[in-house]
């Protein structure tokens, strides 16, 4: 089977490219396994603005007579999800937490809350270590309800983005043994896209949001690889390759 090799580009199209969080796993083979942690204290995650293209996150953390709260703003987070899937709590010491979230473009941003003496703090982490990231994605399932979206291989709804109201369309077309056509449409702009279907996989398509689309390979075994994004911004379409098929 042909290989999926990691790649980012920007947004064609349209000038709507998204801040990519970059976990770059250079980290070192053999860490200690984690272990789940009784809290020392309570931590309490409020969500503002959610169905915005950007969120507000406050996190409320106490410990003892300590109290910190902390807000992020600007955070995009994947719609139509319920908070136990959206976000994962992970206690890996009783003074330390990491709060993981699900992004639009099905990424995860993560935040590290830590106590020092008197003092708490919660932070973004970019690269959070292997040991956590794993942990939460693949023992307690954070993004683990996506792949329960249904896969089809053609999209249409009307939607208003910008001062237009149109149909935003995804549509895979002219199908050969080793390559289809990914189609989309809004307010007039046509394109279409090639993704190579190596033998054993399957195209499909996934409505995130009204507006967002991902295009993808499904293999044999079940497993997913996301190839593009398609999506509507202020009245433009425009795609983002996030893997090449080589």
């Amino acid at each position: 089977m042909q290989k999926l090799i990691p790649a980012i580009f920007l947004f064609a199209l349209c000038a709507c490219g998204g801040s990519g969080d970059d976990k770059s796993k250079k980290y070192h083979e053999g860490e200690a396994p984690v272990t789940r942690a009784k809290p020392a204290g309570t931590l309490q995650v409020k969500i503002d603005d959610r169905e915005k293209d950007t969120s507000k996150v406050t996190f409320y953390w106490n410990i003892d007579s300590l109290k910190y709260e902390k807000s992020f703003t600007d955070l995009p987070l994947m719609q139509n999800l319920t908070d136990t899937s959206l976000y994962k709590v992970l206690w890996d010491a009783p003074n330390s937490v990491w709060i993981g979230f699900i992004k639009p473009n099905r990424d995860t941003r993560y935040y590290h809350g830590t106590q020092d003496g008197k003092s708490l703090r919660i932070l973004w982490v970019p690269s959070p270590p292997q040991r956590i990231y794993q942990y939460m994605e693949k023992d307690m399932g954070l993004g683990d309800a996506i792949n329960n979206y249904e896969k089809v291989t053609s999209y249409k709804k009307n939607i208003t983005s910008g001062k237009i109201i149109a149909e935003f369309i995804v549509d895979i077309r002219d199908a050969t043994p080793d390559n289809v056509k990914v189609y989309m449409e809004f307010g007039g702009i046509r394109r279409d896209i090639d993704l190579p279907t190596p033998k054993g996989t399957k195209p499909y398509i996934m409505a995130v949001a009204d507006d967002h689309c991902v295009v993808g390979l499904e293999m044999e075994d079940g497993e997913t690889e996301d190839i593009y994004q398609i999506k509507v911004v202020n009245g433009r379409i425009g795609y983002k390759q996030m893997k090449t098929v080589k």
